[in-house]
């Protein structure tokens, strides 16, 4: 077993780190499955709309997530985090069953889409609803394991975790190329079984981080911060700008992807089942890609060159995407710079920006992430969609598009390698910026 545990950097984990990572893991498997079968019908439904049409969808996504967070905070403060998790992504399996009843009556096609009806709209919340899904249940697994494992850990342990929701993508998007001529209500009852699948593994997973250390965790604040509060500390404090402003940049620039790979595709390719089983397949292999690196790269990129180093990864392939778009305006190379972009994302990018949460408190853990990783990325979505709509209309062309993104990629580079450096100097310092932990209340109980 030794080596198999080496490459899962696990040989040098106790058997309850191991257990927890794994279960952890498992959790994120199946909630990536339930949004990559779901995914390719988000786009197809994006496609439908077209490109004028998607800053409408934007701005309900947005609306969506920023309601979403209020009754996020409020679980958070009246329950303690091992009742509130599970109650959430309940919440979202029913939500998944209650569309699924809305859409039975309909086919796998769906033709064009606009505002002027109640089909239009209905669609509309089916994409705005699946991309804060992603958002939501990809933030409350993760917002567990921060909570849980230390900076140290989660450097050696979150490249695994990582690998299980890359597997979960791996199989949610072949099976949604398999299935590419099912329903919308047949995937969606699918997505809400993952989504199931992903509380019993969170729970088995509690029981573990409970035992691997006998340090006592904190898991409810006295008095947790609302919305509005965990906002304000976002703004005023310069870690948590930063940390901002970066997913908010971020955002700005996938964006940018999104517009142009919208275009390109239903320009270049009308029929729906080819658009899906495009979206499918590129899905398939940069989940495919990102798991020999997730194996065998991430956790060595965290310990050796850094978190900041991961963080600049992205930007830069950004740099070379926007590049290559401007030269070959097409939708087969949209897909390739699709693969290469996300493959990076989530085999560094997404880990390193989970890694900088470990040494906070748990306001910031519960609260402040939640911020960042739902409303303010939204809104880099959003602010994406306001950009490209200003840069459609004022007819720069893809190489005037690349000039106007040089300055975003060039500060969203340096940020990452400033949070970086502000991450290793809050850990290395006295109190680890933890002193809000010292006012603690319920802790989970042995039982659960």
């Amino acid at each position: 077993m030794q080596p198999l545990l080496r490459l899962l950097r696990l040989h040098d984990a106790t058997p309850a780190e191991r257990r927890a990572a794994l279960w952890t893991a498992v959790a994120s498997f199946c909630v990536l499955f339930s949004y990559y079968l779901l995914r390719p019908l988000r786009e197809n439904v994006g496609a439908a709309f077209g490109p004028e049409r998607l800053l409408p969808l934007f701005t309900l996504t947005f609306v969506f997530v920023t309601l979403l967070n209020q009754p996020y905070v409020a679980l958070v403060r009246r329950l303690p985090s091992y009742r509130f998790l599970p109650y959430t992504l309940h919440a979202f399996a029913a939500s998944f069953v209650a569309l699924a009843l809305v859409y039975r009556g309909g086919g796998a096609q769906l033709g064009d889409l606009d505002f002027a009806s109640a089909r239009g709209w209905a669609y509309a919340v089916f994409y705005a609803w699946v991309s804060a899904f992603v958002v939501g249940g990809s933030t409350l697994v993760w917002v567990h394991a921060v909570e849980w494992f230390s900076l140290a850990q989660g450097k050696r342990l979150f490249g695994l975790i990582a690998v299980g929701g890359t597997l979960g993508a791996m199989l949610g998007s072949s099976a949604s190329l398999h299935l590419r001529e099912a329903s919308y209500a047949q995937l969606l009852c699918l997505a809400a079984l993952g989504v199931e699948g992903a509380v019993g593994a969170w729970a088995l997973s509690v029981r573990a981080c409970r035992r691997m250390d006998r340090a006592p965790r904190v898991h409810q604040l006295v008095d947790p911060p609302s919305f509005v509060q965990g906002l304000g500390r976002v703004v005023r404090d310069p870690y948590l700008r930063g940390l901002a402003a970066f997913v908010l940049l971020a955002s700005i620039v996938a964006t940018t992807f999104y517009f142009q790979r919208i275009t390109l595709t239903k320009a270049q390719l009308p029929d729906e089942a080819a658009r899906r089983a495009l979206e499918a397949s590129a899905n398939w292999w940069y989940n495919a890609i990102c798991l020999v690196l997730q194996l065998f790269a991430t956790s060595r990129v965290l310990l050796f060159l850094g978190v900041g180093a991961a963080l600049c990864a992205v930007p830069v392939a950004s740099l070379l995407g926007l590049t290559a778009l401007a030269i070959w305006p097409f939708a087969g190379v949209t897909a390739a710079i699709e693969v290469g972009r996300r493959t990076l994302q989530f085999a560094f990018d997404k880990p390193a920006r989970d890694v900088l949460y470990t040494p906070l408190d748990q306001e910031a853990k519960y609260v402040s992430k939640a911020v960042v990783d739902t409303a303010v990325m939204r809104f880099g979505d959003l602010l994406g969609a306001c950009a490209n709509e200003g840069l459609r209309a004022a007819q720069l062309g893809n190489a005037g598009l690349c000039a106007a993104a040089l300055p975003v990629l060039v500060l969203w580079a340096w940020l990452g390698r400033w949070l970086g450096r502000a991450c290793g100097r809050i850990d290395g310092a006295p109190g680890r910026r933890l002193a809000g932990e010292a006012a603690t209340a319920r802790k989970i109980p042995d039982s659960c």
